[in-house]
């Protein structure tokens, strides 16, 4: 049976051809356009957590209503609002930060915690100005809870704590204003402060819009700076395992008031995104599948219509339907499995191509997905829809009759 089956498959080459290359370029585009597209999504989910924390406390906005004001003014007396109350009440900084760091510092999960304090300032040298955040970190403890320091592009992180008058200035903002590594510019702040401060490094995030507007500082001297001595607005947290970040963080809001945001609480619409770039990779994944499943079906119809004489004989000499069914099966079969593992092959090499030609993504460069899963679905989606498609052909070959068949070619 096999035979007849391999037969049958090398007795019309360029149909079977044409099957074999519709199954490599399906699943060799799957491999490419899953790894291509995963790739970039895990390159920019570990963005997201590396350089933010997996976990940030920062101090919670309360909004005012009437309901909020209830038994304020009145006691238990029902108030009738001619204006309904609005506005928010902010707060500057967190609530009890001995209690976080103590906290922290006692909790067997987390790895690391660096306090900030962000100040908004602007900067200025010669006609230039610039509105900037002035964020004050401890350097040694944010390189224990993110990777900033990767994007360090000039000086060290640890340079901050060289007094009161250093910073660390993105490239961008260099440009904007016109200065240069070791230049000063002056930083001024709401209080009418105007302080000059020296640039000691500069850092290259990748993303422009952040780094025109983002000077670091140490986390004293902004404290300086603001007349805020030891005010802290955010902890920035790390901790064993980030998938358990959104738990943890739930478990921790219900112990204080301040606001705690895991990452992916934090940037649930960045993450909204890629899964609607999954829902259009799996649609055009779907659409090959559909264009294979197709192909394969018409061919092996046309190969059973072409090959009616061929089945008669077969049955005449002793072949039930179900072996008649199974031979064209094996068809769909053999050209499936072979597509599938031509395909597998395919995309792993066009992958590997282009990883290799190191496609810049701002200061990086793409990144391919390697997870064995995607070769595996990519090989069953092929494989499956190609026995499938081989199936409906293959049992309308078991129906035929030597009887049927003399008529009808009579």
């Amino acid at each position: 049976m096999w035979f007849l089956a391999l037969k049958h498959i090398f007795s019309r080459k360029s149909q079977t051809l044409l099957t074999l290359l519709a199954i490599v370029f399906g699943s060799t585009g799957y491999i490419v356009l899953s790894g291509m597209q995963l790739g970039f999504q895990k390159y920019m989910i570990s963005r997201l957590i590396e350089r933010s924390g997996h976990i940030i406390i920062s101090p919670r906005d309360e909004f005012i209503s009437s309901e909020s004001l209830n038994g304020i003014f009145a006691g238990d007396k029902k108030i009738v609002w001619l204006n309904k109350p609005s506005g928010r009440r902010s707060n500057e900084g967190l609530t009890g930060v001995s209690k976080w760091y103590r906290k922290l510092s006692e909790d067997p999960e987390v790895v690391g915690f660096s306090p900030m304090f962000t100040q908004e300032a602007i900067a200025s040298r010669g006609g230039f100005n610039q509105n900037i955040n002035l964020i004050g970190i401890d350097p040694a403890r944010h390189k224990q809870v993110t990777t900033f320091s990767e994007d360090v592009t000039n000086g060290s992180l640890d340079a901050l704590n060289n007094g009161l008058s250093v910073i660390m200035v993105g490239e961008r903002l260099l440009q904007l204003l016109g200065v240069r590594l070791n230049d000063t510019i002056n930083i001024s702040t709401s209080g009418g402060n105007v302080i000059p401060m020296k640039i000691v490094g500069t850092f290259d995030t990748g993303e422009s819009r952040s780094d025109e507007r983002t000077i670091y500082a140490s986390l004293t001297t902004v404290q300086y700076v603001a007349s805020s001595p030891g005010l802290i607005d955010s902890i920035i947290i790390k901790i064993k395992d980030y998938s358990k970040s959104a738990e943890v963080a739930n478990q921790w809001s219900h112990e204080t008031t301040d606001l705690v945001e895991s990452w992916d609480q934090r940037y649930q619409s960045r993450l909204e995104m890629m899964k609607t770039q999954d829902l259009v990779r799996n649609i055009t994944t779907f659409s090959f599948i559909v264009i294979v499943a197709f192909g394969i079906y018409n061919i092996l119809n046309m190969a059973v219509n072409h090959k009616t004489r061929d089945i008669a004989i077969i049955r005449s000499i002793g072949f039930n339907q179900r072996d008649t069914v199974f031979l064209f099966l094996v068809q769909g079969t053999i050209l499936g499995l072979t597509g599938g593992v031509i395909g597998l092959i395919t995309g792993y090499s066009i992958c590997e191509l282009l990883e290799s030609m190191k496609i810049q993504m701002g200061r990086h460069t793409m990144r391919i997905a390697w997870d064995i899963a995607i070769y595996i679905k990519a090989f069953l989606l092929v494989s499956g829809s190609s026995i499938i498609a081989s199936y409906f052909p293959a049992r309308s070959a078991g129906k035929l009759s030597p009887i049927e068949i003399i008529r009808s070619s009579g």
